[in-house]
């Protein structure tokens, strides 16, 4: 009995220890089920994600579209797939690729201003894939790939075989960077193990290492940015890929090199101002005031209505005389007369064609070495012709070795469209209006100030090169007046006619040096005269910004306005 007890007893005893431990197992067990817990919320939060994002939320685009990423970069607009070959929209060609396409709606043709001459191109002719080289759909123009690959220096890779099609556009590399894969490696939508996968690169698959976004903030210890040759883009950790090699990138792409015409030295060109055949007898006088010119300008041809037509004062004579002057002529074009409407007069390519030939008839005609472009007031919305117009004209002046010059306004919010980065390309020399900084039904003030010129040229350089920018100074001021009712209203006076003015009226004058001008004021019959003198000191003040500057020259607006101390100063 007592063996049976003790039995149990030790029965018992090893129960109680068992129940015993499995209570002390207990906390140890939901310890490591919190833990275990824990790691998974850690790991869901901050672990690689498994989460594969879909080739449509990639690209945005279903059907026959084509989604486009220019330098790898996706773009709003959609390319499109046509009879098995991809087409890109004009609009987005334009924005970013190559403005230099022109589209004439009217009739119905696509224009490029080639170095070699100027190309039309009609819906019925094919490209070298024997496609279309453009068509039309939904009033959107859509250009063929070998078609804009002629004129734009790009590579382009095309995806199209499967469900969600996409082109890489990107601007012509000199090499590529390329990185092996070590191990199979996770491409992801942002530079993180959170980033969603985009794909899977295998091993040793050569990937190619691609700028990053513009905004991006990556560490680039850590991550770079590349895309497959299966056509997508991710970043991949650093220490997935090998050691980059530089592979150079075959370019069959032909340079286009418009040419340039230079003086060969700084220019000083005057204008002169034709308003009908006898003025052009004024060429000897005014020459012969203007030491150190040698370009004159006379305001020879002007438009009339929207069928490029123009009122022309040539004179070969007057040609003759300023070539033994040793003075090259620049026949000067403007669209002054109320008549014409500038975006409409160049829009069509007929009329661009018929004014172009006009003028380079009478340079043959007059023998002239020149044209110089002063189409002014242009409208935003006339740019792309007045472009397109300017390349043409390019194109024929320098198959005739004619110099380019234009007119253009100093730079100014309102006429930052006019695009002299562009404009540069075609034209020999571009010429900054530096005047007007106040004009006619403006509140009183200068014409050209210090900071008006300074603020002008340095905002000039930023898109025209030196060698090319003249910067025009102005011969004349104005004369303003406010009557007892407050309205305003001015005259244009020349140099020797404001001088005059002074002098008749006894009004002292006080140099502002921040203007860099004299200034005078008067009262006469309850109204106030105030004037900003253009003269000598003015044009010294002047001289010295344009100086330190450097540009390739001046011109003045206009000869027989100035005093003839003002041309030693621009000499000096």
């Amino acid at each position: 009995m007592e063996e049976r007890n003790e039995t149990k007893e030790l029965q018992s005893a090893r129960r109680s220890r068992k129940r015993n431990g499995r209570k002390s197992l207990l906390p140890l067990v939901l310890l490591f089920a919190l833990v275990a817990v824990i790691l998974g919320l850690w790991y869901r939060q901050f672990g690689p994600s498994r989460t594969r994002i879909s080739e449509n939320s990639l690209f945005g685009v279903q059907g026959d579209e084509v989604a486009v990423l220019y330098n790898y970069e996706l773009q709003s607009d959609k390319a499109v797939l046509e009879n098995g070959s991809v087409y890109l929209p004009l609009t987005l060609v334009k924005r970013e690729m190559n403005r230099r396409f022109y589209w004439d709606k009217d009739e119905k043709c696509l224009v490029y201003a080639a170095p070699g001459g100027v190309r039309t191109f009609t819906a019925e002719e094919v490209d070298t894939e024997g496609k279309p080289l453009f068509f039309v759909k939904d009033q959107a123009l859509y250009l063929s790939l070998p078609l804009f690959r002629e004129f734009t220096n790009v590579r382009t890779e095309a995806y199209t075989d499967g469900e969600v099609k996409r082109l890489f556009v990107e601007t012509a590399p000199e090499s590529d960077e390329v990185r092996a894969t070590k191990h199979k490696t996770v491409l992801r939508s942002r530079p993180s193990v959170r980033g969603s996968i985009v794909t899977v690169a295998a091993k040793a698959e050569a990937l190619r290492v691609i700028p990053d976004h513009a905004d991006a903030k990556t560490d680039t210890a850590r991550w770079v940015r590349v895309k497959t040759d299966s056509g997508f883009t991710g970043y991949v950790q650093q220490r997935s890929l090998q050691a980059a090699e530089t592979v150079p990138y075959q370019n069959s792409f032909a340079a286009q090199d418009y040419g340039t015409l230079s003086i060969g030295g700084k220019v000083l060109l005057g204008f002169h101002l034709v308003s009908n055949q006898a003025a052009n007898q004024g060429l000897s006088t005014l020459a012969g005031n203007a030491s150190g010119m040698n370009v004159i300008v006379p305001t020879w041809f002007s438009l009339r209505g929207n069928e490029g037509d123009y009122q022309s004062y040539a004179d070969r004579a007057y040609v003759e005389a300023a070539h033994e002057k040793g003075l090259k002529v620049f026949a000067l074009l403007d669209n002054f007369d109320k008549s014409v409407t500038t975006g409409e007069l160049l829009k069509k390519t007929s009329v661009r064609k018929r004014l172009i030939d006009s003028l380079m008839a009478d340079a043959d005609l007059y023998g002239f070495d020149g044209i110089n472009v002063d189409l002014e007031l242009i409208k935003q919305e006339a740019i792309d012709q007045y472009l397109e117009f300017i390349r043409e004209l390019s194109v024929a002046c320098h198959a005739k070795q004619l110099y380019l010059t234009v007119d253009v306004p100093n730079p100014a919010k309102f006429n930052a469209y006019y695009d002299r980065k562009e404009l540069a390309v075609f034209c020999d020399y571009i010429i900054n209006m530096g005047y007007d900084e106040h004009t006619g039904g403006d509140a009183p003030g200068s014409t050209a100030s210090l900071d008006f010129v300074t603020t002008g040229l340095d905002a000039c350089l930023e898109e025209i090169p030196k060698e090319k920018l003249i910067q025009a100074v102005p011969f004349y001021t104005r004369l303003w007046t406010e009557d007892k009712n407050g309205k305003v209203s001015s005259e244009a006076l020349g140099m020797k006619a404001a001088q005059d003015w002074v002098n008749k009226n006894q009004v002292s004058l006080t140099y502002d040096e921040t203007l860099g001008q004299n200034y005078g004021q008067r009262s006469a019959n309850g109204s106030i005269q105030s004037i900003w003198m253009e003269d000598a000191k003015s044009m010294q003040a002047r001289m010295e910004v344009i100086r330190a500057k450097d540009p390739a020259g001046i011109a003045v607006w206009r000869l027989g306005l100035e005093t003839t101390d003002v041309w030693g100063i621009i000499n000096r």
